[in-house]
């Protein structure tokens, strides 16, 4: 079989291996919400969030900045000498500093942890080892993908959550309904998943222990731009919106505004897959100096799937009222409001990932980080405006505005270099926008189906129209090369256009 081929068929295998750990992860961590929203109620899920907050916030201040330096750099010294060892330990020396810092300064502040957190000082200590052993899984899960050993490295992904489903579902009932112990659930799965990795591993690719210190240098100078970006990132997550809401709020409303968080996240893991299927498509066009042809992608095919997006959130605003309090427990109502908001976010996260993998693709990376800064910034300061006034929905306006921004500066940015009228492209948020502002005018009322469920059809209409989508002229755009879109996909736009020609 010709090398070209054997790599082809070992980058789909890969591909599908990670594909399936990562959905099974994020169906797992789904069935685990539904288990803790019923177990720990709205107050102690809230406290929940506030701890994981902790644990993400220590991580992107210590380890996470240097974790892609790791792949890489363990990548290339992995293919020429099999192991990875000189980087792994390089980057224990470039991390422990940092840890030895956190852990110094935790031990002076351990008092006002113990208040802001609600938890006892063994609490306090349990979710520090909790960092250090989440940390060592994510290294140990860095070291598989820099081996290509891409299905160990979905095992762990998957693994991590299934333990720590079991752990919840076993927790004795004196415990079940305390959110340090499920920390330390979290706990133990990451200490069992990385004793296994630490086996498959083995001695030849960690060993010998060495720190050169040119290595060390190689490594700092890589990601000291990554400390920027992201604590860049880090200001306009959740995390730190969890951070303002405990200032102002109680724990009762972190909990209603986490799950909404989680919930709108799993959505949002289709702008993820889409931008990474966008890179290479665009990356090709840019290499080959095709721009007509990206210009006609971005005009002709790019609003398609923006459209059919904005209608499928659309649908699940008008779908949240019953199905969250039906699957979540009546005390999670409250988490309705801030997650229709949410579904007008990630149409704003759609735009922003849609066209920042064009902008990966012609290198303009610093681009995007301006706008993910900008971004932060917006989302970080209407959250401290909105919070006191509006409460966990004004946080939820605020994430509107950030990603809001974000997308219309892309847009701009891209309008500028292409030469194609994108900025209009944020039209296309206008069903789930209309479907979200039904369901505050007409709360409570059946009204607000039909007014919802009409507002999103009328204004998709419309869109298709204004924007001459789903004619017979751009069925060769959408079902050839360039669309590779779904057989069921293509025929339901084949008969749609047909109707519609």
């Amino acid at each position: 079989m010709p090398t070209g081929s054997r790599q082809g068929k070992g980058f789909v295998r890969d591909f599908v291996g990670v594909s399936l750990g990562n959905y099974g992860a994020i169906t797992l961590s789904f069935a685990l919400n539904v288990i803790l929203t019923r177990r720990l109620g709205v107050e102690q899920f809230g406290r929940l969030a506030l701890l994981i907050m902790a644990v993400q916030v220590l991580s992107c201040l210590t380890t996470n900045w240097t974790v892609t330096a790791l792949i890489r750099f363990g990548a290339q010294e992995h293919a020429a000498s099999g192991s990875v060892a000189d980087i792994f330990w390089a980057r224990v020396r470039l991390v422990a500093p940092w840890i030895a810092s956190a852990a110094v300064l935790l031990a002076v502040a351990q008092d006002p942890a113990k208040a802001y957190f609600d938890v006892t000082a063994a609490g306090v200590w349990l979710l520090f080892g909790y960092f250090l052993l989440n940390s060592l899984l994510i290294s140990l899960g860095a070291v598989f993908q820099a081996a290509q050993q891409m299905e160990r490295y979905a095992i762990t992904l998957f693994a991590d959550k299934a333990i720590a489903v079991l752990g919840v579902l076993l927790l004795p009932a004196w415990l079940a309904h305390d959110a340090v112990s499920v920390i330390g659930c979290y706990a133990l799965s990451s200490l069992l998943v990385s004793l296994w990795s630490l086996a498959v591993v083995g001695r030849r690719m960690l060993l010998p222990v060495r720190m050169s210190r040119g290595t060390v240098g190689r490594l700092w100078a890589f990601s000291l731009p990554m400390i920027v970006s992201t604590l860049a990132g880090l200001v306009g997550t959740q995390w730190i919106q969890y951070a303002v809401i405990k200032h102002y709020l109680p724990f009762h409303e972190i909990g209603l505004y986490s799950l909404a968080n989680q919930v709108a996240g799993v959505v949002q893991q289709v702008t993820i897959i889409s931008s990474t299927l966008l890179l290479p498509h665009f990356s090709v066009l840019v290499t080959k100096q095709q721009d007509q042809q990206i210009a006609t992608f971005v005009e002709k095919v790019i609003p398609h799937g923006l459209l059919v997006f904005s209608l499928g959130l659309s649908v699940l605003v008008l779908l949240m009222p019953p199905a969250v309090p039906l699957i979540f427990g009546p005390d999670f109502a409250g988490s309705v409001p801030p997650l229709a908001l949410l579904m007008v976010a990630t149409m704003g996260l759609a735009l922003f990932n849609t066209f920042m993998a064009l902008s990966y693709a012609w290198g303009d990376t610093w681009t995007v980080t301006v706008i993910t800064m900008a971004s932060a910034a917006v989302n970080f300061g209407a959250a401290l405006l909105l919070v006191q006034s509006h409460g966990i929905q004004g946080v939820a306006v605020a994430t509107v505005l950030g990603h809001g921004t974000a997308a219309l500066m892309i847009l701009a940015a891209v309008q500028r270099r292409l030469g194609v009228r994108t900025l209009r492209f944020a039209l296309l948020a206008l069903p789930v926008a209309l479907a979200t502002l039904c369901s505050f005018l007409f709360e409570g009322t059946y009204l607000y189906y039909l007014a919802g469920a009409g507002a999103a059809v009328l204004s998709t209409v419309l869109l298709i129209v204004s924007f001459g989508l789903f004619r017979r002229e751009t069925l060769p755009l959408l079902f050839g090369g360039e669309g590779r879109l779904p057989v069921m996909i293509k025929s339901g736009l084949k008969a749609f256009s047909q109707r519609t020609g």
